[in-house]
């Protein structure tokens, strides 16, 4: 190779890196506010400058809520991508972003907080150093901690005793019974039980344990039993963690059924869960009406 050729692909190079680098991205007006989106990985999608105040009928989120958005996933996929390379299994996991802003404008982001929701067998000490290396090493939460102050929260989802469990149980579901009659029932033998952990409070639980469904056989079925979350915690996408981790418990005992008595107020939960009624609905005496519903793994 000729002294000129090295030199072209010296410069051929220096071009691509400099167009790798430069990340443009398009924006064309469609409409008042409304502007078209091409990035340089060709995805497409609509922004609404005024979105905040047109809820579910903007033509797509708009540029503030789109950084948080931004943040959100950054940090998520960081945070995934730590707990990997401490060699830890991810079960699930769900970043809410929430942000105060200015009365005036500039209106910029004056505080976020970032709640990550972390299924994970991890022992905690080593969850919060991945948050603590995510917040680091996060492109997105890096750029915006230099203007404004974000601070984070970790709900870890993992196993616990079985009376770790109680005291929710009672408040959310059973307030009829005594914590000494579900601790009872929570021995039944080879239940597992799960708790979503803010700190030392358990905002959410569920348990799981092998037990055959009266409406769809199987070789290996598992119950999915007394789901809870926390009023303060409800809408915030913690539920479907929380499952996620049931749902790993189960394929991992090489399951072929998860089936549950879902409350009628909860059917529609578990059928974005891919779970399907399999019964015809019927009442649990001081609980309410119920349905059976199952989901193979």
């Amino acid at each position: 190779m000729s002294h000129a050729d090295r030199a072209l692909g010296v410069l051929d190079l220096e071009r691509l890196y400099a167009a790798l680098m430069r990340r443009a991205v398009r924006a064309a007006r469609q409409g008042e506010q409304v502007f078209g989106v091409i990035t340089p990985s060709q995805s497409r999608f609509t922004v609404e400058a005024g979105a905040y105040d047109r809820p579910g009928q903007a033509a797509g989120p708009s540029p503030m809520e789109l950084m948080l958005a931004s943040l959100a996933t950054c940090a998520g996929a960081t945070l995934e991508t730590v707990i990997a390379r401490m060699r830890f299994a991810l079960a699930g996991l769900n970043v809410v972003a929430e942000a105060e802003r200015a009365e005036r404008p500039p209106r910029v982001y004056t505080s976020i907080d970032l709640e990550f929701h972390v299924a994970s067998e991890a022992p905690e000490e080593r969850v919060r150093h991945a948050l603590e290396v995510t917040e680091k090493t996060c492109s997105a939460s890096a750029m915006l901690g230099r203007v404004t102050d974000i601070s984070t929260r970790l709900v870890h989802v993992r196993r616990v005793p079985a009376g770790d469990t109680l005291a929710l149980r009672q408040r959310v579901l059973r307030p009829h019974q005594t914590i000494a009659e579900l601790a009872v029932e929570s021995e039944s033998p080879g239940a597992v039980w799960y708790a979503a952990m803010d700190g030392g409070n358990v905002v959410g639980t569920v348990g799981v344990l092998p037990e055959e469904s009266p409406d769809s056989p199987a070789v290996t079925p598992m119950r999915l039993r007394a789901m809870a979350t926390a009023d303060e915690m409800r809408g915030r996408g913690l539920g479907s963690v929380i499952l996620s981790a049931v749902l790993d418990h189960a394929r991992r005992q090489s399951s072929d059924l998860l089936w549950c008595a879902a409350r009628a107020s909860a059917v529609a939960f578990y059928r974005r869960a891919g779970f399907r009624p399999t019964s015809e609905p019927f009442d649990v005496p001081h609980i309410g009406p119920h349905v059976r519903m199952a989901l193979v793994p």
